[in-house]
């Protein structure tokens, strides 16, 4: 329930409905200031009345449109400001109705309709380790198909693997030179890291190496049969490694179509450019100039004929175009692709493509640990595997202190990736930040385990509870009693459960995930003031209504962590 339309209903006819007031309303999670708050400040210049004159204006419309005293219980203004207190009984009545029949889908909408959106993410380099570098990029994009998923759009999540270019040249040449098949059979991607980290240690002394990966490479392009056999094999080796840490991360994609695809579909983009006239050269090299834009040259083909990543992309778009027919397109990256995106996006907008416009480049900042913390395997740079064994470790010994005994290795797991996730998402996505193992694995305060501890805490509540059905009629909520939820604490906690639909509305409009982090950890808060101050089984005896309060809690926390991708812990 949208608290703001009870003031805008009230507001319909007079000469403040089309004033823009819908986005100056505030709503308030404390209850000193009431559910609703309007600052005039910025309607005086338009109306030429001064704040104070304005507020009682309004404040005085709303009164004649809600004679009955059916919404508010009383309306303050103060210096320029309203502050509307909306009745409790009609807010929590209005709330139960609208969580508790629909638990599965409260917080969605049907905004995405009918609407095809891809993600683009994650997207390693073949025959490479994942590393932390790549965590944001994963969950991120994750995290945004969840999302878009549940307000109604046809998602399609893509994993753009590198799997072209000199590297896998270089990586046949080390195989040829040093590479043992038994070895390889034996340690799969270790083996293949080994033989490129050889390469580059021995080209040094011998620079002829360099021209031999050229070839290499050259043959992998003109389909040489031996070349076509080493490197099919070093990427079926990294495909299966990359899945094996995408099934402990729970992530999935709906296609693994690389650069390597597009080595044949980039010759009609180059022609296009052409045909439309934007497609210049410049020293041997072809490009389009951006400069008027503020974006310099985007290289389009290389003096040598080498075609590059803006010519892939521009491929890889209108492949993506054709086989999704997709109303929106979002690219996942680290923020130093910025300009990168902002050619090609341009480019796309002089060819006039029916896409111009609909795609979006989701920027993040960097993401590191802090020295020491973790180890990684043979002074590699951190490894997304040696993070995860790490935190599993360091998970399995806090439940066994703990003294948890139901499914420890299981409830381990969870927290790992719970924690690994959360710790992404925790503040804007724009930000550098830094993974610490320790606050990560906390158990108080703004954390994972914190998160999946309290749902835990409901799950427990509500089982001793018992013969408490999932959906209830709209007649049996009518019948519940308020009364034990006008307290402040209760009613502070059912304006934070009807804020959740507002919260999945903000993450989508913004593209910030943190939103709902920040959102979660707040009724969590709540809650667990809300727990250890009130009494929900007395003598034996089930409040029926506070039971209810802790089922929509859970309801709200099932649906945002499910969107969050952190996993849900029914006992800790």
């Amino acid at each position: 329930m949208d608290l703001k339309n009870i003031v805008l209903d009230g507001l319909k006819g007079t000469e403040f409905e089309k004033s823009g007031i819908e986005k100056l309303l505030v709503c308030n999670s404390g209850v000193d200031k009431g559910e609703i708050s309007l600052p005039c400040f910025a309607l005086a210049k338009e109306l030429h009345k001064s704040p104070i004159a304005i507020a009682e204006e309004i404040k005085k419309s709303i009164e004649e449109a809600d004679k009955s005293n059916q919404f508010f219980e009383k309306i303050d203004t103060i210096n320029g400001y309203i502050n509307f207190f909306v009745k409790k009984d009609f807010v929590i009545k209005q709330v139960q109705k609208e969580v508790i029949p629909n638990p599965e889908i409260f917080g969605a909408t049907n905004i995405g309709e009918g609407k095809t959106v891809f993600f683009d993410y994650s997207s390693p380099n073949m025959a490479k380790y994942l590393h932390i570098g790549h965590l944001k990029t994963t969950f991120i994009g994750d995290i945004l198909k969840k999302i878009y998923s549940f307000l109604g759009f046809k998602t399609v999540g893509i994993n753009y693997i590198g799997d072209y270019g000199l590297p896998f040249g270089k990586m046949i040449v080390a195989y040829k030179h040093w590479g043992k098949d038994s070895e390889i059979k034996k340690k799969g991607i270790d083996a293949i890291q080994d033989l490129y980290v050889k390469f580059h240690k021995e080209e040094t002394d011998n620079p002829e190496l360099m021209a031999e990966a050229q070839e290499w490479s050259k043959k992998i392009e003109e389909k040489d049969p031996e070349a076509l056999r080493i490197y099919n094999w070093f990427i079926d080796i990294s495909k299966k490694e990359a899945e094996k840490i995408y099934k402990l991360l729970d992530v999935s994609f709906d296609s693994w179509r690389g650069e390597s695809y597009y080595t044949d579909k980039m010759d009609p983009v180059i022609k296009e450019l052409s045909d439309r006239k934007i497609l210049i050269t410049s020293e041997g090299a072809k490009g389009v100039d951006l400069s008027e834009y503020g974006m310099g040259f985007c290289l389009i083909k290389r003096s040598d004929g080498v075609s590059l990543y803006a010519t892939r992309d521009l491929a890889a778009v209108e492949d993506r175009y054709q086989n999704y027919h997709f109303d929106k397109g979002i690219y996942v990256t680290d923020v130093a692709q910025k300009l990168h995106f902002q050619q090609w996006f341009k480019c796309v907008d002089l060819m006039k493509k029916p896409y111009a416009g609909k795609l979006q480049h989701v920027a993040y900042g960097r993401y590191s640990l802090t020295t020491g913390k973790i180890a990684s395997r043979m002074g590699k740079q951190a490894l997304i595997i040696d993070l995860y064994n790490g935190i599993y470790q360091k998970a399995l010994e806090i439940v066994k202190e703990k003294g948890y005994s139901y499914n420890i290795e299981e409830v381990a797991a969870k927290i790992t990736r719970g924690a690994l996730r959360y710790e992404t998402v925790k503040t804007e996505i724009i930000k550098d930040s830094i993974f610490n193992p320790d606050s990560a694995m906390s158990f108080e305060g703004e954390s994972s385990p914190y998160m999946q501890y309290t749902y835990a805490r409901c799950c427990s509540i509500l089982n001793k509870c018992g013969g408490l059905s999932e959906k209830i009629t709209g007649k049996e909520i009518d019948a519940l009693d308020t009364t034990d939820l006008s307290d402040d604490t209760s009613f502070s906690i059912i304006k934070q459960i009807n804020e959740f639909p507002n919260v999945i509305r903000d993450v989508y409009n913004r593209t910030e995930p943190f939103l709902l982090t920040q959102y979660l950890i707040s009724l969590c808060s709540l809650f667990n003031k809300y727990y250890n101050s009130t009494r929900i089984i007395e003598n034996g005896i089930v409040n029926n209504s506070r039971a209810q309060l802790v089922k929509m809690i859970k309801i709200v926390l099932t649906n945002g962590l499910n969107l969050l991708g952190i996993p849900l812990i029914e006992k800790m």
